[in-house]
C-alpha cells in the first residue's frame, strides 16, 4: 500500500498547491521552448520543491506537452513518474556530497541522452555538497552541454556559494497557508472515504506549520489510530496537541498573574505524560492569535509580547535542560513576578539612595573630615554653658577652655582625638576597650561570611569621634572586607550594639604591615610599642 503523501504527490503543474508565480514561469519556459539550463528551488520542507523539479523534468521531455503542462500519459512521463527514465538522474547530495560523485557526473554529462531528447539532473539538498564538489560543479553549470539541464533543490539557500547561485534561476517556495492545507487535506480525506471534522483538519494543518507533506503524513497517522474517524479529540490524543481549554486556562493565569493556576497546568501536562515542547509550540500559536486581536489594545499588547518572549526562551532551553518542566516554570515566574521584581528593585534603589544621602549628611557633620573647619570662641564666665552652633558645614564651639589652637588645624581620619573638648557629642558613647572587646560580637551579629570573618578579626580597630577605622596589614584581607556585602552589615551591627550612628572604614596600614613582617622574624618576637603614625592612639601596644 502506497503512503498517502506519495500517492497524492503532484504529477502536473495543475496538481501543485499554491506557488502560482513559479508554476507560471516554468510553464511559459516550456511552452516557448526556452528553458534555462540551471534552476535553484529553495524553501522549507514539504513546500513542493522536488515535486516541481520532477514535473519540470517531465515537461522537458514530454511527447505531448499541453500548454506548458506535461501530459502525464506518454511513455516518457510514465517512466519519469516511476523513476525508470535513465535520462532523468536524481542525486541526493546529503549522501553523495564529495568531489568524486561530481567528477563522475561531469564525465557522464557529456554523453547524449539515451531515450529522451534532454538529460535532466535533479540534485536534492544541494547545500550538503562539499566546497570541492561545488567548485567541480561550477564549470559545468557555467557551460553545460546543450542537452543537459539542472534542477537543484535546497532548504538552506544561505549555504549555497554565490558563484553557484549566479548561474541559476532562483525560485523561492513559500509555505502553504492554513486554508490551502485544509482544502488539500479535505480533498484527500474525501478520496480516501475518511470521516472527518473540519476543525480536526484545521488542527492538523496548524501542526504541519505550512508543510503539505507533513500535513498529509499527520492525516494518515491520525486516520490509522482513530480507525478513519478523524475528530478534534482524536487529533489531540494522537498528536499530543494541547486542548483549547488548557491553552486558554494557561493564558488567563498568566494575564491575571495567578501563579498557582499556571503551575497547575504544567503539573497536569507532566502527570499525563504530555510533551512540553509541543505544548509550548501550541501556546505560542495561541498567543500569536491573541496578539493580532490585541493590536489596538495598548494595555494588553505589551503583556502578550512579554509572554511570547518568555515562552520562546523556555522552548530554546527545553533542548538542553535536565529537568524538562523547569524552563516553563521559570517562564511563569518571569512573566507573573516581573512587575513585583521591578517594584522591589525600585524600592531597594530608593532605600539605597536614602541611605547614601544619610551617610553624606553624617559626613558633612563630622569634626574629623578634612573639609570641616573648627574654631572656638573663648568665653570667660562662671555660669555660661557650652553650646554648639551649626551653620552649614561649619561648627563653632563655645567653650570655657582655650582651644584657639584648633582654629587652624584640620583633624585627619587617623588622628587621636583625646585632646578634643570633653563635651563634644560623638553620637555614641564607645570606648576603645569596648570596641576591641566586641569584635567577635560584631562579626556574629553582622553575619560576616566565613571567608571574611578571619580577616575581620585580625584587624586593629580605632575610634575617632563617630568614625571607626579597622586597620589591616593585608591587601588580601582588606579586599574581602570593603565589599558592600560585608561592610554594610558591619556598620549596621556596630550601630545596633553601641546604639549610635557610625561611619565605618577599612584601611590598609603600611606601618602595621612592616612591623608585623619584622615581628614574624625569629629575632623579633618581643613586645614592642606601636608608632602613633597612621594610628589613632599612642598608648596601644601590639604583642607578637
Amino acid at each position: 500500500m502506497t503512503v498517502l503523501f506519495l500517492k497524492y504527490r503532484p504529477q502536473t503543474f495543475d496538481d501543485i498547491v499554491g506557488q502560482e508565480s513559479i508554476k507560471k514561469t516554468l510553464q511559459n519556459a516550456l511552452k516557448q521552448d526556452k528553458p534555462s539550463h540551471a534552476y535553484m528551488f529553495s524553501g522549507s520542507r514539504g513546500t513542493g520543491k522536488t515535486s516541481t523539479a520532477r514535473i519540470f523534468a517531465k515537461g522537458l521531455n514530454c511527447l505531448n506537452l499541453k500548454d506548458g503542462n506535461p501530459c502525464g500519459s506518454c511513455q516518457i512521463c510514465v517512466d519519469t513518474m516511476n523513476g525508470e527514465l535513465v535520462d532523468v538522474i536524481e542525486i541526493d547530495a546529503a549522501s553523495n556530497r564529495g568531489i568524486d560523485e561530481i567528477r563522475d557526473l561531469r564525465e557522464k554529462i557529456v554523453f547524449a541522452p539515451n531515450i529522451a531528447k534532454r538529460k535532466v539532473y535533479i540534485i536534492d539538498e544541494v547545500h550538503m555538497l562539499s566546497k570541492e564538489a561545488f567548485n567541480a560543479l561550477l564549470k559545468t553549470l557555467e557551460e553545460p552541454p546543450e542537452h543537459a539541464y539542472f534542477c537543484l533543490a535546497t532548504t538552506e539557500i544561505h549555504k549555497i556559494p554565490e558563484t553557484i547561485l549566479s548561474r541559476c534561476q532562483v525560485f523561492l517556495f513559500g509555505r502553504f497557508s492554513l486554508d490551502q492545507l485544509v482544502t488539500r487535506l479535505e480533498k484527500i480525506a474525501k478520496s480516501e472515504n475518511f470521516k472527518y471534522e473540519v476543525s480536526a483538519l484545521n488542527l492538523i494543518a496548524q501542526k504541519a506549520e505550512g508543510g503539505l507533506r507533513d500535513a498529509i503524513s499527520l492525516l494518515e497517522q491520525v486516520a490509522a489510530e482513530s480507525e478513519e474517524n478523524i475528530t478534534e479529540k482524536t487529533v489531540q490524543d494522537s498528536l499530543g496537541l494541547s486542548s483549547s481549554e488548557s491553552l486558554e486556562k494557561f493564558y488567563q493565569a498568566l494575564i491575571n498573574k495567578k501563579t498557582a493556576e499556571a503551575f497547575g497546568v504544567i503539573t497536569t501536562i507532566n502527570q499525563v505524560g504530555g510533551d512540553f515542547r509541543s505544548f509550548g509550540h501550541d501556546f505560542l500559536n495561541f498567543c500569536r492569535e491573541k496578539m493580532f486581536f490585541s493590536l489596538e489594545d495598548d494595555a494588553q499588547l505589551p503583556q502578550i509580547i512579554k509572554i511570547i518572549d518568555e515562552i520562546e526562551k523556555a522552548l530554546m532551553r527545553l533542548k538542553t535542560t535536565p529537568i524538562i518542566e523547569l524552563p516553563l516554570e521559570i517562564a511563569i515566574i518571569n512573566i507573573i513576578k516581573a512587575d513585583l521584581m521591578v517594584q522591589n528593585i525600585a524600592n531597594f534603589s530608593a532605600q539605597n539612595m536614602q541611605d547614601q544621602k544619610g551617610v553624606l549628611q553624617l559626613k558633612s557633620m563630622q569634626i574629623n573630615t578634612e573639609n570641616l573647619k573648627v574654631s572656638a570662641k573663648i568665653v570667660k564666665s562662671k555660669n555660661i554653658k557650652s553650646e554648639v552652633e551649626i551653620d552649614s558645614d561649619e561648627i563653632v564651639f563655645t567653650e570655657n577652655k582655650d582651644i584657639e589652637s584648633l582654629k587652624k588645624k584640620n583633624i585627619s581620619n587617623t588622628e587621636d582625638v583625646s585632646n578634643l573638648p570633653e563635651n563634644i557629642d560623638f553620637s555614641g558613647n564607645v570606648s576603645q576597650m569596648d570596641l576591641e572587646g566586641k569584635l567577635k560580637d560584631i562579626a556574629e551579629k553582622a553575619g560576616i561570611p566565613s571567608f571574611a570573618r578571619r580577616s575581620f578579626l585580625t584587624t586593629i580597630p580605632k575610634i575617632s569621634g563617630n568614625k571607626i577605622i579597622f586597620y589591616t596589614d593585608s591587601d588580601f584581607h582588606r579586599e574581602k572586607l570593603v565589599t558592600s556585602a560585608v561592610l554594610i552589615p558591619i556598620k549596621k551591627a556596630i550601630s545596633e550594639i553601641f546604639n549610635g550612628n557610625f561611619i565605618v572604614d577599612i584601611v590598609l596600614d603600611e606601618n602595621l604591615k612592616k612591623k608585623r613582617a619584622v615581628a614574624s622574624e625569629p629575632s623579633s618576637r618581643v613586645s614592642m610599642p606601636m608608632s602613633t603614625e597612621g594610628m589613632a592612639s599612642a598608648d596601644d601596644f601590639l604583642t607578637f
